[in-house]
């Protein structure tokens, strides 16, 4: 204020007021220029006392704009800045710019040109399932109790499948080549609680930080799950939990990165220390009031509901917190010989038992179910693994291959005539008419005993003759056992007086019949053919009674004589299997009178059998 303040002008070009000129507080203006100036003390600080410029633009001429000549520094600018000519003119390239251009607008334009060349970045691990590796399988909850739910969520439901976890850990597997691998923070969580966390910055992120794994951290033209990223634009990683501690109960996990989150994994770590289930048996019940058919005398049980065994089954350590399935005994692929599988059985069969079970249900003290067996439809003598067997199967375990111990031999006879087997009512034929055979009664003792067609007994109760061979369980065997005791069902005692040969005799009732071919599987010790009621066949072999020889070639002319006793034609036999050819030469079985019988001798010694018999044409 001690100076007064005056203002001094100049009309020079360029002129700028030196200190000496001016004084503090006093303004010089240059009217040429158009440019004000004052002096600046800074109170020295800084440079010290200078002219400070005030007017530091220039306006053109007509006022439409003002030029600066120089650095202009500031904090922000707001306007439309005019991008100019550049020297030596625009250049041609992704856009075209006019020296009328706005700086902004040309870099917004330029920018999202750019951005056309930049690949598009690596896909991060939102909703992205997470897996669990080395847990203990699935199970289903049991009902009656209630499960610690550690999720905060719905709570679980009984009979609803789980994953099973046992070892209070957890671990994933790898969720592979997701980003960004150079940012942002990746959290491992089960439930509500955070297991490890490491923030990503640019280069190998790799390592473990708490119960999470980052691997493979890596530039994004490496990746695997988005191809053709160009190199070191972006990064990817793999990343998984690891060991991480689980309650016991129902849990989930999940991972986060950013807004990025995994879809949860759910399971139940279960706390139960119940071992594998065990089965056990009582012993067989055998039907009070069986249906029983006889083949040679001897008895057989059929295929009928009369003929059911029964026995106990049960089952120890069924289920604990989980269990596998509701049914959880089954029959296996090695079912029983005799009887028909008796099926698998659910929780429901047993006593007790409810679908879901509850919680350790047969723990301590074992649930029983009825098993109950009913003969199969064959023909057959059962020796072993009579019964169906069985697989229980849990969480905690298994118990397989079991089957009631039960070693009685059984014949069984079903309702299905088995013309592949022995038959003695129903022997297969396709000679003639294609009439099967039946066996009729051997007659005698002896190879060449008077033919006899006498109806077959043995399909009743009755003893059959001691020289009768016997048909049980579909074989035609030399028989001397004694079925009274250890054998099911209880029959005849065939052990004494049996020593010698046994025979057994078929009958076809074919007309017009030369020659047929005999099918046989087995062992024997003799067989031989006659027509009974063809006298001068008959007559030609009264040495034999009529019985031709199939262990005897066929003399090649006329018909089988007491000269030439053989009915072979080609291979002979000689007591084992095959296929051969019997002849009557220039005979037939019309040249007799109905009902044009054909007779079948077999002689069976000690140890012969014969499995399979037929005769084709």
């Amino acid at each position: 204020m001690a100076t007064p303040f005056r203002l001094k002008r100049s009309s020079v070009t360029g002129k700028r007021p030196a200190l000496s000129d001016v004084q503090i507080g006093e303004l010089a203006f240059n009217f040429y220029d158009g440019h004000l100036f004052a002096e600046r003390d800074t109170g020295g600080v800084g440079i010290g006392t200078t002219v400070a410029l005030l007017t530091p633009w220039k306006e053109n001429f007509g006022g439409g704009s003002i030029t600066y000549v120089g650095v202009v520094t500031a904090n922000t600018y707001h306007g439309d800045q005019v991008i100019g000519t550049p020297a030596g003119g625009f250049k041609s390239g992704a856009f075209t710019i006019s020296n009328s251009d706005h700086t902004k607008d040309s870099i917004n334009e330029l920018n999202f040109i750019l951005g056309k060349l930049v690949p598009d970045s690596p896909d991060t691990f939102d909703g992205l399932a997470l897996s669990l590796t080395g847990t203990a399988g699935n199970g289903r909850l049991c009902q009656g109790f209630t499960p610690t739910n550690n999720t905060g969520g719905s709570a679980p439901s009984a009979g609803t499948q789980y994953t099973r976890n046992t070892d209070s850990t957890i671990t994933s597997t790898y969720i592979t080549d997701v980003g960004p691998g150079d940012a942002g923070t990746v959290t491992g969580f089960v439930n509500a609680v955070g297991v490890g966390t490491t923030a990503l910055s640019v280069g190998d992120n790799a390592g473990t930080y708490g119960a999470i794994q980052i691997a493979n951290n890596t530039d994004a033209s490496q990746s695997a799950r988005n191809t053709g990223i160009t190199s070191q634009f972006y990064e990817v990683y793999d990343v998984r939990l690891i060991n991480a501690a689980s309650p016991d109960g129902y849990n989930l996990a999940k991972l986060t990165h950013g807004s990025a989150t995994t879809n949860s994994v759910y399971w139940y770590e279960d706390p139960s220390t119940v071992s594998a289930p065990v089965i056990s048996f009582s012993a067989v019940t055998n039907p009070p009031s069986p249906q029983l058919v006889y083949s040679s005398g001897i008895a057989h049980y059929k295929n009928h509901a009369d003929n059911a065994f029964t026995y106990v089954l049960t089952v120890t350590n069924a289920s604990g917190d989980m269990y596998s399935n509701d049914t959880f005994l089954t029959q296996d692929n090695n079912s029983g010989s005799a009887f028909t599988n008796s099926g698998s059985k659910n929780y429901t069969n047993f006593a007790g038992g409810t679908n879901p079970p509850t919680r350790n249900y047969g723990v301590g003290t074992g649930v029983t179910t009825l098993i109950t067996s009913i003969p199969r439809d064959l023909h057959t003598t059962i020796t072993s693994n009579h019964f169906t067997r069985y697989d229980a199967s849990t969480p905690y375990g298994n118990h397989n291959n079991q089957r009631i111990s039960f070693s009685t031999p059984m014949n069984i006879m079903g309702t299905t005539a088995r013309p592949n087997q022995i038959d003695e009512d129903d022997i297969s034929s396709t000679v003639g008419n294609g009439n099967n055979g039946t066996r009729v009664k051997a007659g005698a003792t002896g190879n060449n005993p008077t033919a006899s067609h006498a109806t077959w007994t043995g399909g009743s109760s009755g003893a059959i003759d001691v020289y009768e061979a016997t048909v049980r369980g579909g074989v035609l065997r030399h028989d001397q056992t004694n079925y009274s005791t250890g054998y099911l069902p209880v029959s005849q005692n065939y052990s004494s007086g049996r020593s010698g040969a046994q025979y057994y005799q078929v009958m076809l009732q074919q007309q017009y019949i030369s020659t047929f071919n005999i099918v046989v599987t087995g062992n024997y010790g003799g067989c031989w053919v006659c027509m009974p009621n063809n006298s001068a066949w008959m007559t030609g072999l009264s040495a034999t009674n009529g019985w031709a020889n199939m262990f005897t070639a066929y003399g090649g002319s006329g018909v089988p004589r007491n000269a030439a006793p053989g009915c072979a034609s080609g291979s002979v036999m000689s007591g084992s299997s095959g296929t051969f050819t019997c002849t009557f030469g220039t005979e037939s079985s019309s040249n007799a009178s109905s009902p044009y019988r054909i007779l079948i001798r077999w002689r069976l010694d000690s140890g012969d059998s014969i499995t399979a018999m037929s005769y084709t044409t």
